[in-house]
């Protein structure tokens, strides 16, 4: 038999083992989840109040400022944090900074350490958006849901915290472990708040076991083709860059108009950021811990891919971005040009016209190396870069850890049929901050969150479902006792 005949019978024959590994390990994974009750329950009584609290939390307009405005809104919002929760804000000690809030209540057994648990005050404005159903600060109880602005991002996190520790103080609860609660007036400008209190908290000497903020959440079509909802830990945060991107010329009459005129420039170099795939694709850690456990759940076809990444992680990684845009954020330092401006009137040349882009860096790729890629396009076309912020990528906390083990067991055994996994954040917390004092800073508010509700972050119409709300209460009040027993 010819040499290339054999050589391609050997091939085609390492092809055809490959894909019957595949297909057994594929069918190996697939599991379902139990059919088992959750270790939370919730009566009528106690889902009304917790409804009731974050209402009246809504109401206050506590929209992000700038540091030198005056901060009524907010002194206002923290004086119902403590009618709400007297308990809890009497018997906390008072370390706030800044006016940002920071308490602690002392455990039983210092030796065990300190649980921080953490959501923001403040919120994005209102103003501008149509199509509210309800007025944005009335927080109305309508259709089984909470409305207005912070319903989701995120007083419902501070209510749920802290009903929650109230509860546990009302029944004389032994906390063994120090509880720390943060709350920052400025986390949505990223006013410095949470920078403030990391710091003290690092000056007093003090290191945490844990920090539970926001992040991921109970959501429902997380990837195609799977119908369990996923509960996503977040482990990481990618970075956060804003860039000025400014073309020059010489202005004049619209009349008679050169070619390459500053807008003109700019147009070109927006449109070639867009076509061009500029930034360095990878899968790093959580991705494919993520896909690990999202694989069982899937149809055979997924599973198949993503349950034999150590064969198909480089075709994976490529083909992301063209299944969703969250999707390529996963993989990719992503960037999207959100303001621009020119001229003051319709018949005139600007001299100058600008864009602002916001990059999102990603953990392989950070900040300064996103930063040279795209400005090499920018000096292509005479425009000039400039950096008007940025941070690179936060840790990752491990996901193998004992305390994301032991959330993910938490969660898994108050919300039973969702799948939990660990996630990267696309967005940005104010948690990771708090790596100098802690080592597992994790991101996941237990609360489940309808597609709509998801499209409402920062929009229109935000809310949350009074159920939802009643079983994150619930899901960390068993975080609370199970961590302290």
């Amino acid at each position: 038999m010819p040499v290339p005949v054999i050589v391609l019978l050997c091939v085609l024959g390492v092809i055809v083992l490959l894909c019957a590994v595949c297909a057994i390990r594929a069918a190996r994974i697939k599991k379902t989840l139990p059919d088992v009750k959750p270790a939370v329950q919730w009566t009528a009584e106690e889902e009304n109040k917790y409804a009731a609290d974050l209402s009246e939390m809504v109401k206050i307009p506590t929209v992000s400022k700038r540091q030198e405005e005056e901060w009524p809104d907010f002194a206002l919002f923290q004086q119902k944090l403590a009618e709400l929760f007297p308990l809890f804000f009497a018997k906390a000690e008072n370390h706030d900074v800044d006016g940002n809030l920071l308490r602690r209540l002392p455990g039983s057994d210092p030796k065990r350490g300190a649980l921080l648990l953490m959501g923001h005050q403040d919120v994005v404005p209102a103003e501008g958006q149509s199509g509210w159903e309800k007025p944005p600060f009335s927080g109305e109880i309508a259709d089984g849901c909470v409305w207005g602005r912070g319903a989701m991002d995120c007083k419902s996190t501070v209510c749920c915290e802290l009903e929650a520790i109230e509860a546990l103080l009302r029944e004389g609860f032994d906390f063994k472990e120090d509880l720390w609660f943060f709350s920052a007036r400025n986390e949505e400008n990223s006013g410095g708040g949470s920078d403030a209190a990391a710091a003290y908290l690092k000056e007093k000497g003090i290191r945490l076991n844990v920090v539970l903020d926001e992040g991921g959440a109970v959501v429902t079509g997380m990837f195609p083709g799977m119908t369990a909802p996923a509960s996503g830990i977040g482990v990481v945060e990618k970075g956060f860059v804003n860039l000025k991107f400014t073309a020059r010329a010489e202005g004049g009459h619209a009349s008679t108009p050169p070619k390459n005129t500053p807008i003109a420039r700019l147009s070109k170099f927006v449109a070639e950021v867009e076509k061009k795939d500029i930034f360095q694709k990878k899968m790093v850690s959580p991705i494919p811990e993520m896909f690990g456990c999202i694989a069982p759940y899937l149809p055979f076809y997924f599973r198949f891919v993503l349950g034999n990444l150590w064969l198909f992680k480089g075709l994976v990684t490529r083909i992301l971005p063209a299944v969703s845009s969250m999707a390529g954020a996963f993989v990719k330092t992503t960037a999207a040009f959100t303001m621009s401006g020119g001229s003051a009137a319709p018949n005139v040349l600007p001299d100058e016209a600008w864009v602002i882009c916001n990059m999102r860096p990603s953990v392989h790729q950070n900040a300064e190396k996103s930063i040279a890629a795209i400005k090499r396009i920018a000096d292509k076309y005479d425009i000039e870069t400039e950096t008007l912020y940025r941070k690179d990528a936060s840790a990752v906390t491990d996901a193998g850890s004992e305390e994301f083990r032991f959330l993910a067991q938490c969660v898994a055994e108050c919300l039973p049929d969702t799948v939990v996994t660990p996630y990267m954040m696309t967005g940005g917390t104010d948690s990771r901050r708090f790596e100098t004092v802690c080592d597992n800073v994790l991101r996941f508010t237990p609360t489940r969150l309808t597609p709509q509700q998801l499209a409402a972050m920062h929009a229109a119409n935000e809310n949350i479902g009074v159920s939802a709300l009643a079983e994150g209460v619930k899901t960390y009040e068993y975080y609370i006792r199970k961590y302290n027993a």
